[in-house]
């Protein structure tokens, strides 16, 4: 059974940061756009996996251990770095080493010296003395002598093996026959390793490879998907013709057929097979026998919208309109010919020419041009810029003159199109491209602009004044519809999906249109705990106080009482389910605003020692404002409770409970010390423990707790203990002293533990006396709730506690040394009893019935 495109999974790979990846960003969204399911697995560049959304796919950054590419470079500088024994040293470090322990030596033996001559006892024991020290130095002067003996060795014949090493590599680098790719190139393993698992668990319907580095990946994927009975579906997209690539510095003959030896290998593998130009497709058709030709997808930009920036490049410049300026927008390596351009510059007078350089200008490549253009006298005419966001990238150009390409020729380069072709042209600017075959076609067909001879400046300098005279004409036929139409990648796009649709064989892909475009109003996640249901209630409260802000809560920890909640997921899909982590924050980003979490816990799943701040990141990316929201045990520092309270639950350091709770709260705080976030606490005692934090009280359904049973009427009260965690709540004293009354008849004992809240909720309602917890010293949901539904409530709140709160609290004052002495008081003094009673639903609609913590939470969320 095909599922609708709704649901439609694709996963994108590419061995690079996605971000400044423009043709994969673009063909994401175009999927996206049409309710297509993408997620991209890219590679992280500081070593942390990082999740985002950008244009409408949820894109995961790896961090990809290269493991064996390092230990290639390793093996390699090992080899290079060998010299035969005792001649030279391996590295400085142990000819230092050696050169340091002899002067030690040396040393030594001039203070031993000295002693001797103060403490001169007899004439022959001084004489054998002053013999032994003159061997003593004999041997250290020669093994000085030794030391530079064997370094100077070592530097005389460290030139020759240098030599042989560089002799050998200019050989084996010519060398295009094996090249074996897993030998040259081991990283494209290394990229398996860390994304293979991923795919799997991803479980697409196609994994779409950008560029060769991947396509391995793609094939394995879809050969591991077969044992599964799937039919996962390659799409290879070829961003360049590999055999072509040009080269220069490490991209040697053999670094660059070992990659077409892998693209080779795999493309046979793929369903469909993308490129970016006609040429490319035809050579890709050629040389691998391919079933069908390749499917051309230009890397152009859409038609621009009115893109608001701040500065365009001449106001960031400074440069009036009347000023000629050239701009050339890209990456700065030796094939893409600048220098040529800049070579140019002083047989163009007047002339300004603008490098915007990706990624930075501060790079070694633009020193070289800086240098060049200082050589040739045109500095002031050069200018250096940052590259901008590639929404802004038309609009800041527009205001040049003339977009420049001065591509060198290189086999790759005949066949591209590279996309500032079209960032230019669609911006409006003309645009002066090097004689490569594919661009010098499409620029005299459509008459857009120029081309020039590759690397001859000179040439270069007579078609800008050409076209710097005639920009007018060009920029006519640049706003001809019929040339929008073909340069825009709205047409890619379709493209793009058609070829899906026919590779699926499903009804047409389509973008979808979406009625509510506009920015989502304010909408609160909450979770991953719903710690006894609070997560629910304050969601539920805060769309009854203020219905313009939704808002769900989410828990991950099992239906174990049963509490209401809004989302739920299963621990295993918390902690291993990737797809299930990446379709919930695929959610949050695009519909939530603001996010809470609870107990430190991050909230899109969470590896071993992960806490909150490993979601921070993702959220103020997307703008998503977070804070943090603690109930309890999380961040009640164990050693800092034990000094304060006498029957503290964790009095034993070495109890496993306490150890846990410890070391748990030691990360939390750790990671405190650093969140700038807001910090509330759902229990008043917890101010104490997390510093610059705000009470959210607790929230309860005052209403549906509500009790009709009278209170204290029965001849034997029933007296109810529910805790949550025996140990915590002081269970261990209050079984034996309720037994013990039971017992006597005084009471009937009602003792519950892990039922469904429901069915508690009706238990706490049917008591006349609840007993909540005698040792931390505070109280939380269940104490409220027993005094919502007009119980008893019995529990050690300390006076510290009770004296934060802005009302009397009618819970009934008890520890381990008098629950007997109030239980027995309670029964005896009724009519007091029912007046405690009596006080609990009136406190709780004044502070937990949800409004007093809306009112809290308010100011987060941005006001009423």
């Amino acid at each position: 059974m095909t599922r609708s495109p709704e649901e439609l999974r694709v996963v994108m790979l590419v061995a690079n940061e996605v971000t400044n990846d423009s043709r994969v960003r673009k063909e994401a969204a175009a999927l996206a756009e049409a309710g297509v399911q993408v997620t991209v697995l890219g590679v992280s560049g500081n070593g942390s996996q990082s999740r985002e959304m950008l244009d409408g796919a949820m894109v995961v950054r790896v961090a990809v251990l290269f493991t064996l590419r390092e230990q290639r470079k390793a093996s390699r500088k090992s080899r290079r770095d060998w010299r035969p024994p005792l001649v030279g040293y391996p590295n400085e470090q142990a000819y230092l080493a050696r050169a340091y322990r002899v002067q030690a030596g040396l040393k030594a033996l001039k203070a031993d010296s000295g002693h001797a001559m103060q403490a001169k006892k007899g004439e022959l024991g001084f004489k054998l003395g002053v013999a032994t020290r003159l061997v003593r130095r004999a041997g250290w002067q020669a093994a000085r002598r030794g030391v530079l003996l064997r370094k100077g060795l070592g530097n005389q014949l460290d030139k020759p093996f240098k030599s042989a090493w560089r002799a050998w590599d200019g050989v084996n680098h010519r060398i295009t026959w094996p090249a074996r790719w897993r030998r040259v190139h081991p990283e494209a393993i290394d990229l398996e390793l860390a994304f293979g698992d991923l795919i799997d668990q991803l479980e697409p319907d196609v994994v779409h490879a950008h560029d060769m580095h991947v396509i391995g990946v793609a094939a394995r994927a879809a050969g591991r998907a077969k044992l599964r009975g799937k039919d996962l579906k390659v799409v290879y997209d070829a961003h360049e013709y590999v055999p072509g690539i040009a080269r220069y510095g490490a991209r040697t003959r053999k670094f660059i057929a070992a990659w077409a030896n892998h693209e080779r290998e795999y493309i046979g593998a793929a369903d469909r097979v993308i490129t970016v130009s006609s040429a490319i497709a035809e050579r890709l058709e050629q040389e691998h026998k391919l079933p069908r030709k390749p499917t051309v997808i230009l890397n152009t930009p859409d038609i621009p919208e009115s893109v608001e920036i701040e500065l365009d490049i001449r106001a960031k410049l400074r440069l009036p309109a009347e000023v000629p300026l050239l701009v050339y927008s890209g990456g700065i390596t030796a094939v893409r010919g600048i220098e040529t351009a800049i070579k140019a510059l002083p047989s163009m007078p007047g002339v300004h020419l603008a490098i915007v350089a990706v990624p930075t200008p501060n790079q070694p490549a633009v020193d070289v041009l800086r240098k060049l253009a200082g050589q040739l006298g045109v500095e002031d005419r050069m200018h250096y810029l940052h590259p901008v966001a590639p929404s802004e990238v038309t609009a800041f150009l527009t205001t040049a003159d003339a977009g420049i390409i001065p591509m060198l020729r290189a086999p790759n380069h005949e066949m591209a199109m590279p996309n500032k072709l079209f960032e230019y042209s669609l911006g409006g600017l003309p645009v002066l491209v090097s004689d490569m075959a594919s661009m010098k076609e499409f620029v005299t067909r459509t008459g857009i602009g120029e081309y020039f001879q590759a690397a001859n400046s000179a040439d270069l300098a007579e078609k800008a004044k050409l076209l710097l005279r005639r920009t007018d004409s060009y920029r006519e036929r640049l706003a001809d519809p019929e040339f929008k139409q073909e340069a825009a990648w709205s047409g890619q796009a379709e493209r793009l999906r058609a070829l899906y649709t026919e590779m699926l064989g499903r009804t047409q892909l389509e973008p979808v249109l979406d009625g509510n475009s506009e920015a989502p109003g304010r909408r609160l996640l909450v979770g991953p705990v719903n710690s006894a249901g609070q997560g629910y209630l304050l969601a539920t409260a805060l769309e009854r106080e203020v219905p313009t802000i939704a808002a769900e809560s989410l828990t991950t920890d099992g239906g174990k009482y049963d509490f209401k909640v809004h989302r739920t997921g299963t621990a295993t899909q918390y902690r291993e389910d990737l797809r299930w982590q990446l379709s919930l924050a695929a959610w949050a980003l695009q519909n939530v605003t603001h996010v809470l979490f609870e107990a430190g816990r991050p909230m899109f799943g969470r590896m071993p020692g992960q806490v909150w701040d490993a979601d921070v990141p993702m959220l103020d990316a997307a703008g998503i404002k977070h804070g943090l929201v603690f109930h309890g045990s999380e961040v009640r520092d164990p050693a800092r409770h034990r000094a304060k309270y006498k029957f503290s639950p964790f009095a034993d350091r070495g109890d496993e409970i306490t150890a846990r709770l410890q070391a748990a709260n030691d990360l939390i705080r750790e990671h405190l010390a650093e969140y700038e976030g807001p910090r509330f606490v759902s229990t008043p005692d917890l101010l104490e423990y997390v510093e610059g934090s705000e009470w959210l009280p607790v929230v309860v359904d005052a209403d549906e707790l509500a009790s009709t049973v009278p209170v204290m009427d029965r001849e034997v009260p029933v007296v109810l203990h529910a805790p949550s965690m025996s140990s915590l709540k002081g269970s261990a004293y209050v079984d034996p002293v309720l037994t013990e009354l039971d017992a006597r008849g005084l009471i009937k004992y009602q003792r519950v533990q892990s039922v469904p809240h429901q069915e508690l909720m009706a238990m706490v309602k049917d008591a006349d006396i609840v007993v909540d917890q005698l040792l931390l010293g505070s109280y939380g949901v269940f104490a409220c709730e027993a005094m919502a539904a007009g119980r008893v409530t019995v529990g050690h709140v300390g006076d510290d506690v009770r004296a934060l709160l802005p009302t009397e609290l009618p819970i009934v004052e008890a520890t381990p040394d008098d629950l007997g002495e109030v239980i027995e008081r309670l029964v005896a003094e009724r009519e007091e009893a029912r007046k405690t009673a009596d006080a609990g639903p009136r406190y709780v609609r004044e502070l937990h019935d949800g409004r007093k913590s809306v009112e809290v939470l308010l100011p987060f969320l941005g006001g009423r």
